[in-house]
């Protein structure tokens, strides 16, 4: 009786998970459910085989001797994965954020290499953990890399990094979500059982496994697949610093690269090995201000005592270019070099966004980063729009058919002003935006996705 209710809430937790998993490894998380729903014995191999390897390390990460902190990415993932890794390993989010931050408060390391061979996993937990990789950068850089997998969830996380290597033969990608519904009730006839279900709530068992799944649970089903690919494809346009159309275009379709067409696709920016991710991780660190105070000899009063007082040791927020200059001339050299390269590319980056010249000059005086430059700039053009793209809407179904589709040819723009009503009047995301509009008006989503190619 044990047995049966111990595989009785495996197989609840495993078909009541959203997904974002490589295609292979979810069969075989739906083959290890549907041997549990039939009622066979499984044992500790199958699990592995799920799972994936664990190597039992006490250490949360490994100290290279230049000073790189690399942290190991395996097996499925999940926010806890207390079944798969009491039996044979995986990967915790939460364990995971815990050796990111020791490694990024651990005064030994310089920078951190994510160790990635991962399918993927669950979804709960990664918005969480790249918050926490996010915020590790800000005291010393990241680098994803990956010898063999780095798909689905596992590049959620690697997608959070600076950089992302992959070895020639590695495959990385297949961003994109999926859940699985198991219908018992031809087991439950032929074994003679019969269940009543008793509830209270319109949804509470739409798409409960002892019925078929009916067409609204289907699209209950799909409308939350939806949502968490949109929250996935929202990350990853965040964490690479690209646009969500551009990752609908060109990463976001499920599949995968591998080696240098994974770094040509643009899913990777470095084709090699983890001593070449070892040396980016270093060459980052050593490039950046994120070891200023580590590296820095301290400006002395000529009796050894550091300037200011004190017996070594100063506020680093109170230097002035004077006493870095006495300190250190080379590093303030090239910290000026950077300062001035770094200011011209924001520069650049702002006017290149095309957007209203008083609203681009108020940025450059402000210090604004391209990145919320462009986030204030698609803000106002949005309050700009909204009188006209209101009317739009209330002329919109004019142009449609008495299913909702469109009835004559759109093109991209046409597509985008589709997208901007629908995120005004349902109050969504662009992505959930592009998903609707898309099923809602494929012409015009068609042409869409060719115009970003």
């Amino acid at each position: 009786m044990f047995e049966t209710m111990r595989n009785n809430r495996i197989i609840s937790v495993l078909t009541n998970e959203v997904w974002a998993l490589e295609p292979g490894k979810l069969m075989q998380v739906a083959e290890f459910a549907q041997a549990l729903v039939e009622g066979h014995s499984t044992n500790g191999e199958m699990f592995a085989r799920v799972a994936g390897d664990s190597d039992g390390a006490s250490r949360p990460y490994f100290l290279t001797d230049s000073g790189v902190a690399v942290i190991g990415v395996d097996g499925v993932i999940g926010r806890r994965l207390n079944l798969f890794q009491s039996i044979s390993g995986g990967c915790s989010t939460e364990l995971l954020g815990k050796y990111i931050r020791a490694a990024a408060h651990d005064p030994a390391a310089r920078a951190i290499v994510m160790d990635i061979n991962s399918p993927g996993g669950g979804v709960f937990g990664l918005t969480d953990l790249v918050e926490i990789i996010r915020l590790a950068r800000e005291s010393k850089p990241v680098v994803a890399f990956t010898p063999e997998t780095m798909c689905s969830a596992a590049y959620w996380i690697g997608s959070a990094a600076d950089e992302m290597v992959c070895t020639v033969d590695a495959e990385v990608g297949s961003v994109g979500v999926a859940c699985m519904h198991f219908d018992r009730s031809a087991k439950d006839e032929k074994d003679g059982v019969k269940r009543t279900i008793l509830y209270a709530g319109e949804y509470k068992r739409i798409s409960s496994d002892e019925k078929p799944l009916t067409e609204e649970g289907t699209a209950y089903l799909q409308q939350k697949v939806d949502q968490y690919y949109a929250l996935f494809v929202e990350a990853v346009a965040a964490n690479r610093g690209m646009s969500v159309e551009d990752v609908l275009a060109n990463l976001a379709d499920g599949s995968t690269r591998i080696g240098a067409e994974a770094q040509a696709a643009g899913f990777v920016h470095h084709v090699g090995n983890m001593e070449f991710a070892i040396g980016r991780a270093l060459k980052l660190a050593d490039t950046s201000t994120y070891t200023l105070e580590a590296t820095m000899p301290v400006p002395t009063d000529g009796t050894g005592t550091a300037a200011g007082g004190g017996s070594g040791s100063f506020d680093l927020s109170a230097l002035t270019v004077e006493q870095l200059t006495q300190a250190n001339p080379d590093l303030a050299a090239a910290m000026m070099a950077t300062g001035v390269n770094a200011e011209r590319q924001r520069v650049v980056e702002l006017l290149e966004t095309g957007t209203d010249p008083k609203l681009t000059l108020e940025a450059v005086k402000d210090g604004i980063d391209s990145k919320s430059f462009f986030k204030q700039a698609l803000d106002s053009e949005r309050k700009g729009k909204a009188a006209a793209l209101e009317t739009f809407e209330k002329n919109m179904s004019q142009s449609a058919g008495g299913d909702g589709r469109e009835t004559t040819d759109a093109g991209g723009d046409d597509f985008d002003a589709l997208v901007s009503a629908h995120m005004g009047s349902a109050k969504c995301s662009k992505g959930n935006a592009i998903l609707a509009m898309g099923r809602k008006h494929p012409a015009a989503h068609s042409a869409w996705v060719d115009s970003q190619n």
